[in-house]
């Protein structure tokens, strides 16, 4: 099943948000629950409606802008989970409106397994959160929000997603030491460490977030024995071969592969059948030199 926009409107302003402001600007009605039904309906008879990961069969992803604004956010999950009954949802979410227990607990209700929540934290602490999401207060109603989910609904999967940029890469180890001192149940969670996307804002704000694999790698080398205290690491969007041996396994492929390239470099790469090569905009940006072609 495919990524689907739940609605085009955010409460953040990410520095290193993958859309232009161009899609939150839109007309919303396409966005309302009828335009949603309507959509959905047509792809299950067989229709491409959808974009990015159209052809998979396995999941949905609901994102945003921030789906949860959608202001008949309940209504549009209980539609979705009764016409998929059995697929994987995943909500991709900044978690502030979670801060609100109220909302929570509802969404805990709403959100009938299989069913998972994805919420970005961009630091340990305000001073870097709110200044990647443009917004003072956000990381305090992020963190209350995750706790609340942690507390209201234990079968929600949850996922927590660290965005390595330019403006977040320093603050990595202490993020992760955030973590562990804040929400020590790592069972709990999913911890994902995700190398940035250069599509929408960031691409604009190149200067402040553009950032190599040669950093963000050597950021997880230095971070390892933090990230080996979580039960369930994983890492999306980097080459098999920027990361240390005892890392690969944590490689996540999730990208469409219209989204990504293998260059010449990674001809007889022992790794490429699990790897994702390069995102093609990171290749297009900062080519290939990085590469190297894991041996065995």
């Amino acid at each position: 099943m495919p990524d689907i926009a739940a609605w085009n409107k955010c409460d953040n302003r990410c520095v290193m948000c993958t859309n232009m402001s161009s899609f939150s600007a839109q007309d919303s009605a396409q966005y309302r629950l009828k335009g949603q039904v309507e959509k959905l309906e047509r792809y299950l008879r067989g229709a491409r409606v959808y974009g990015k990961n159209a052809d998979r069969a396995d999941y949905v992803s609901l994102t945003g802008g921030e789906p949860t604004l959608h202001p008949e956010f309940f209504q549009l999950l209980n539609y979705f989970r009764r016409r998929l009954p059995g697929t994987p949802i995943t909500l991709l979410s900044n978690g502030r409106r979670f801060a609100d227990r109220r909302f929570a607990s509802r969404f805990a209700a709403a959100a009938r397994p299989p069913f998972a929540a994805a919420i970005a934290l961009h630091g340990p602490a305000p001073r870097v959160h709110d200044a990647v999401a443009g917004v003072r207060g956000a990381f305090a109603q992020t963190v209350r929000g995750i706790k609340n989910l942690l507390e209201l609904a234990p079968d929600l999967g949850l996922e927590i997603r660290i965005v390595l940029h330019g403006k977040s890469v320093a603050a990595f180890p202490r993020t992760l030491a955030f973590l562990l001192k804040k929400f020590p149940d790592t069972a709990r969670y999913c911890l994902s460490v995700v190398h940035y996307e250069i599509e929408g804002m960031s691409d604009k704000n190149h200067r402040q977030v553009g950032l190599k694999f040669s950093a963000s790698s050597a950021a997880l080398r230095g971070a390892t024995p933090l990230l080996k205290k979580f039960r369930n690491p994983r890492l999306y969007h980097f080459p098999v071969c920027q990361v240390s041996a005892e890392l690969r396994p944590l490689c996540r492929v999730t990208l469409p592969r219209e989204e990504r390239i293998y260059p010449p470099v990674c001809r007889g790469c022992a790794a490429r059948r699990k790897c994702l090569g390069l995102m093609l905009e990171y290749y297009k940006k900062f080519g290939d030199a990085e590469l190297r072609p894991v041996k065995r």
